[in-house]
């Protein structure tokens, strides 16, 4: 009975690390200047994420994981991860400054990782 307990959690573990990694790694193909060079597009991406609109499965979990994105500066992203979010960011950013400062408000509202966010944003690491 213990060793069937065990595996049963050992098993959980493994399959929730790997969706986990699978969910993290979804957007390793995903097609930001489209969505940049579409300002409605871009204005629906950030309506969802600032709660001001509906979402779409993608915007769903981008909101999921921009906190720890911004607050970060794209510390656990790889490298093509980190090309979408900078592209992302600096999209909204040059479409308007003041939505680009109320989404960083909303995700970074201490401004503790506000110096380490625009270095990223600036050279991409």
């Amino acid at each position: 009975m213990r060793t069937w307990v065990f595996t049963l959690c050992a098993l959980t573990v493994v399959v929730s690390c790997f969706a986990q990694q699978q969910l993290y790694n979804r957007y390793d193909n995903f097609n930001a200047d489209s969505i940049i060079q579409n300002e409605r597009i871009l204005l629906a991406y950030y309506k969802c994420v600032m709660e001001k609109g509906p979402c779409t499965k993608d915007g769903k979990n981008f909101k999921r994981v921009l906190p720890e994105t911004i607050q970060t500066a794209c510390g656990r992203c790889s490298l093509k991860q980190k090309d979408v979010v900078r592209k992302m960011l600096l999209g909204i950013r040059a479409k308007s400054e003041p939505r680009f400062i109320e989404l960083l408000d909303k995700y970074d509202p201490t401004a503790s990782n506000r110096e380490a966010l625009y270095n990223f944003l600036v050279t991409g690491n």
